[in-house]
Formats: C-alpha cells, sequence, structure tokens
C-alpha cells in the first residue's frame, strides 16, 4: 500500500500511565469544587476539555484559569508514563521505511512534549499537533486537526493512516478518506468514554502494529484482464489512490483491443499473455509474480469495474490482521439488491458442488474479490485456466489448510459488466470440469 504518513493518538497509543482518565477527571471536578463552581454545573465533565469551556461561559469564569488546572494535572499524569512496547521499534521501522510521522493528540502541548522527550521519541515525528495547536472546533473528533498535519505535509488523506487507541482518533480519518488502525488493548491512557466506529484494521498492540504494516507494505493487487479497454483504466485510477503503482498487477490475457496500452499508461505492472488462457492462466500468472517480489498479502480485482475499493480494504482486513490465510469477498452476504436472480441461483448451485469437493461451504465461490497471506497463495496449485479457477482456489485453499473467511462486499452490476463473468452455460461447465479434474 502506498503509505507515506503515519499519524499516531499520543496517549493510549504510543504512551501509557498508571493513573486512568477517570481519576485525573475526579480530581479535576475536585478543584473546580473548591473554587466555588456548583456540582451540577460541572455533570461529569466528559469530555474535560469541551466542558471547561462551558462551565467557563456558563460561569462567567476566566477560561484560562480553569484550563490550567487541567494542564497540570494531566502534566503530572504523563511524568508517570511509560512507553507501549513495540512503539520504538516500529517508529524506527517507519523511518527506515522513509515514512513521515505525526503525533494527532487532545493532550496539551506542554504534557505532549514533556511524553515524548522523556521517552526519547520527539526526533521520529515531523509535527506534533496539540489541543493548544487548532481552534477548538477543529480538535478531533472534529477533522480540522488531522487536515492541518496532512496539508503541513502535503501528503494525500487516502496516502495517511491514522493510528489511535479511541474512535476520536478513527472519526477524523474516516471524513477525511484516510486509512485507521485501532490498537484495542492499550488500557492505560484511554479515554474514560467509548465511540461506536469501525477502523480499517484493528490490532491488540503496538507489537501487533508492527506485523500489520510491513503486510499492508508488501500488499500486491492482481487485476485479470481480458478485452477491458472500456473499464481498465478507471479501475487502476481507483486502486492506485491506496497503492503503488508497482504493486498492481495488470495480466493482460492476450486482448485484442487497448486493455495492455491503457494500464501501460497508468504506469501500474503489466504482464501479457500472447493469446488469451482465461481466468484461470491469468490469476495464475499474476498470483506466481506477486510470491516472486515477495508479497505478504495479495488481493485479486475485477478488471470490470464489479468491485469497490473499499470492499478491497474490508477483505484484506481479516488477512492482513492475521486473523485469516484467506478471504473471499461474498456478495451473497453483502448487499445483494443488484444481483440478478439468475446470478444468485447459479452461485448457490456452484457454491453447492464447490463445498463437496472443499469440505468447507463458502457463499460467494466465485466472487473475483479474494486476499491470500503469502503462505496460502503460495499452497494453491491453479490447474483450470477459465472460469472454474474461482471454485478450485477454494477447493485448493481449503485442502492446504487456510483459515477461510467471508467478507460481506457489494457488487456494483452495470449492463457492461453483466456481460461479463458466469452464466448458466459456464456455470454447468464449472461444474463439469470441477467433476471431471478432481475425479481423475
Amino acid at each position: 500500500m502506498d503509505v507515506r504518513l503515519v499519524v499516531f493518538d499520543l496517549d493510549g497509543t504510543l504512551v501509557g500511565a498508571p493513573k486512568p482518565f477517570t481519576q485525573l477527571k475526579e480530581e479535576l471536578k475536585s478543584r473546580l469544587l473548591a473554587e466555588g463552581i456548583p456540582g451540577e454545573t460541572l455533570g461529569d465533565l466528559t469530555p474535560m476539555y469541551e466542558n471547561l469551556q462551558r462551565i467557563a461561559g456558563e460561569t462567567g469564569r476566566d477560561f484560562g484559569e480553569l484550563y490550567s488546572h487541567m494542564v497540570e494535572l494531566e502534566t503530572e499524569r504523563i511524568s508517570e508514563s511509560f512507553l507501549f512496547e513495540g512503539v520504538r521499534e516500529t517508529l524506527e521501522f517507519l523511518r527506515e521505511k522513509g515514512i513521515q510521522m505525526a503525533v494527532m493528540t487532545r493532550s496539551s502541548r506542554k504534557a505532549a512534549l514533556r511524553a515524548l522527550e522523556m521517552h526519547g521519541i520527539a526526533g521520529y515525528f515531523s509535527v506534533v499537533f496539540t489541543r493548544d495547536d487548532v481552534p477548538p472546533a477543529e480538535l478531533k473528533p472534529n477533522p480540522g486537526q488531522l487536515k492541518r498535519i496532512i496539508e503541513a505535509l502535503g501528503v494525500e488523506p487516502t496516502r495517511t493512516l491514522v493510528v489511535g487507541d479511541h474512535g476520536y482518533d478513527i472519526l477524523p480519518a474516516k471524513e477525511l478518506g484516510a486509512l485507521s488502525v485501532m490498537i484495542t488493548s492499550h488500557e492505560s491512557g484511554r479515554m474514560s468514554f467509548s465511540v461506536d466506529v469501525e477502523s480499517d484494521f484493528e490490532v491488540p498492540t503496538m507489537e501487533e502494529f508492527r506485523n500489520l504494516i510491513e503486510a499492508l507494505l508488501d500488499t500486491y493487487i492482481v487485476v485479470p484482464a481480458y478485452n477491458e479497454e472500456r473499464m481498465v483504466g478507471t479501475v487502476l485510477e481507483d486502486l492506485l489512490r491506496y497503492f503503488r503503482h508497482d504493486e498492481i498487477i495488470v495480466v493482460n490475457d492476450g486482448s485484442r483491443d487497448r486493455t495492455e496500452e491503457i494500464a501501460r499508461s497508468k504506469g501500474v505492472h503489466v504482464l501479457t499473455h500472447l493469446v488469451n488462457r482465461g481466468l484461470g492462466g491469468a490469476l495464475g500468472t499474476g498470483i506466481a509474480y506477486a510470491l516472486r517480489k515477495n508479497a505478504r498479502l495479495i488481493l485479486t480485482f475485477d478488471a470490470d469495474g464489479q468491485h469497490l475499493v473499499s470492499d478491497a480494504l474490508r477483505v484484506m482486513k481479516p488477512v492482513a490482521e492475521g486473523r485469516a490465510d484467506f478471504a473471499v469477498g461474498s456478495r451473497l452476504r453483502g448487499d445483494t439488491s443488484q444481483m440478478p436472480f439468475v446470478k444468485r441461483f447459479g452461485n448457490f448451485v456452484l457454491d453447492a458442488i464447490t463445498a463437496v469437493f472443499a469440505g468447507e461451504y463458502v457463499s460467494d465461490s466465485q466472487s473475483g474479490l479474494r486476499c491470500f497471506s503469502r503462505n496460502c497463495a503460495a499452497r494453491i496449485r491453479i490447474t483450470c485456466d477459465r472460469y472454474a479457477v474461482s471454485s478450485e482456489i477454494i477447493i485448493e485453499a481449503a485442502k492446504g489448510g487456510c483459515r477461510i473467511v467471508e467478507v460481506p462486499i457489494k457488487a456494483v452490476y452495470t449492463e457492461y459488466s453483466m456481460k461479463k463473468g458466469t452464466n448458466i452455460f459456464e456455470g454447468v461447465k464449472i461444474a463439469l470440469n470441477l467433476l471431471f479434474d478432481k475425479l481423475r
């Protein structure tokens, strides 16, 4: 993936502290009560910074005086902080890869700089944006704070990865179109309330994040293409929003139109079959090439515009996180409103036949959107040249002991894409090919 900037949250992501935020909140409340502010005015102080602004407005008290208590308490707390395991190694890895890094935090500048300096990691970050550096309306979960970081470093949102431990970190990434990773088990430093939002990826700790980012940076996309001059350019432009040119492998399967010319004009890697070998042949060539390039993850993506890049990221998720070896994007488990009945019925029949040979049922065995780990891809032996390859891959993955999961996706059916892929006649051929091949 084309990750050029990683933006880290601070508290709960890079560092933790023995004192939880709930205790900090109670200490702040005690100070404010001692200054004569009624308890009913204070409320529960969630979140603290915004409520201090409200209290100052309601009571006529000077905000700076109220805020000074919060800064003092959190600076004392951060003085007892510790660096989470794996942080330094991860930062060093990103630096070696030439990836810029920044900090986006709701902490005060005084507390944030204290933490970065005391743990010796300040030098890794090009910019540090704290709550003191942006207007209140821009502070995360609003997107303004992240937008300032991205603009300051001249990186596109889709090439930015935001790493945090709370929904407040994920929401601005979602709004701007950046990728996001949630660290789920760093309890020390997590805010005292939660927000229901789904990140693109999840890992328990910063140590696992290192494995995740290594996998993402070595992800290759295989795009089989046969006479796809109409759509291949648009498909590649969508993929290039998140992936590098040399990570995208278009297998031009003996096309007689401008497919190869258009693909090359996008700067991606193009492999050409002199004659049409079929979907199986194209996938076999592309996967073998990705393995030779030492891909950690391999994604297959149709060239006819039937898939969404957002769904590709979702299909990658369980494999990138190490929870599965092979993920299949299932149109049958997602939005089927655009899927014609004949295709749903045909898929059901082929799914049943595939399950007989695989010993495992997959609800959309004919899906072209898949993600393999390197080890799983290396176990798959492709012998079917035509559309039967989709079933063959499921069978080979199951017999190879790959952990298989399904991820709901939406298929985008147009008049053009309806002419592509399997139909009833192809379905009969697939069934017969599987039967003859597997009974040999």
